[in-house]
């Protein structure tokens, strides 16, 4: 006996989505049907979320990163999103921590562990994105501080070396 799938009619093909025509003929439902399903079973608690979207803060971050005329500028921006740990990828790192928390309390050790992996991959990612700035930051002050093309580089000054015996001659 095969699910109910709300989606999809016997035997009815047009109009409908490739993963639409396998999750009938495999007896599952499609992703958006899962989507669907929680939306409906969440909408109680759903109605207490704060009303701002939850990626709005980094969208802000986002739209000043037009702003940014320089690399420190651009490096000033990453550093609050991407930050010390508070920033926005630490807040995401503590998300999904808290989601492999809570699935380890609802008896869902395998996909506890699919949150934790992505967290630390997360973390990874955090710490590659802390050296693309510092390669940034690197790239541009070595470039403002390299001699333009066609002026000649400054010699470094010779001092003599100090005498290290003495040069008078033996008294005779």
């Amino acid at each position: 006996m095969s699910l109910p799938h709300p989606d999809f009619e016997l035997y009815d093909n047009v109009g409908r989505t490739s993963e639409q025509i396998a999750a009938h003929r495999e007896a599952r439902p499609t992703a958006d049907d899962l989507h669907r399903w929680a939306a409906h079973d969440a909408r109680e608690f759903a109605t207490s979320l704060p009303a701002e979207d939850a990626g709005q803060s980094i969208s802000d971050w986002t739209r000043q990163l037009y702003r940014a005329r320089t690399a420190a500028e651009l490096h000033t921006v990453a550093q609050e999103v991407l930050g010390d740990g508070h920033g926005g990828l630490g807040e995401l790192h503590l998300f999904l921590e808290t989601a492999a928390e809570w699935c380890e309390h609802n008896q869902e050790p395998i996909i506890a562990s699919r949150y934790r992996q992505h967290a630390e991959q997360l973390s990874a990612l955090g710490d590659q994105l802390a050296y693309l700035g510092e390669d940034l930051l690197a790239s541009t002050y070595r470039r403002k501080n390299r001699p333009a093309p066609g002026q000649p580089t400054p010699a470094v000054a010779m001092t003599p070396a100090a005498p290290t015996a003495s040069m008078r001659r033996p008294a005779r």
